[in-house]
């Protein structure tokens, strides 16, 4: 039995896995704010951020462009998506954000938020 086990392991360590994804989802692209981060926050966000119902639905806070959008923390962004532990969890009261969705945000956010 312990010689069939170490014959496993050892014909398993032979095996190697394939690349990594190169970005997030296997998307072609980087996220780009106009293309990918744009839709996702109008899909998932403007209904309690837009910029006509922000002030009554969404606590100030207006997402309907990119400027209103950066103006979030990256931190708080990617926690509330995340709906990590002691995060105000958003979409609020919808289900969370696909894990592509926020590996998208999370790749958008490491490049450095950029306005493309």
């Amino acid at each position: 039995m312990g010689f069939l086990l170490a014959a496993m392991l050892v014909a398993g360590c032979g095996k190697k896995a394939g690349p990594a994804p190169a970005n997030p989802c296997n998307d072609p692209a980087p996220s780009t704010y106009a293309a990918v981060i744009a839709p996702i926050v109008a899909k998932n966000c403007l209904d309690c951020h837009g910029s006509s119902v922000y002030q009554t639905l969404g606590g100030g806070n207006d997402y309907s462009t990119y400027a209103s959008f950066t103006r979030l923390s990256p931190a708080y962004l990617l926690s509330s998506v995340r709906h990590d532990p002691g995060a105000d969890p958003m979409p609020k009261g919808r289900a969370k954000l696909s894990d592509c969705d926020i590996a998208r945000l999370q790749a958008w956010v490491d490049a450095g938020r950029p306005n493309n």
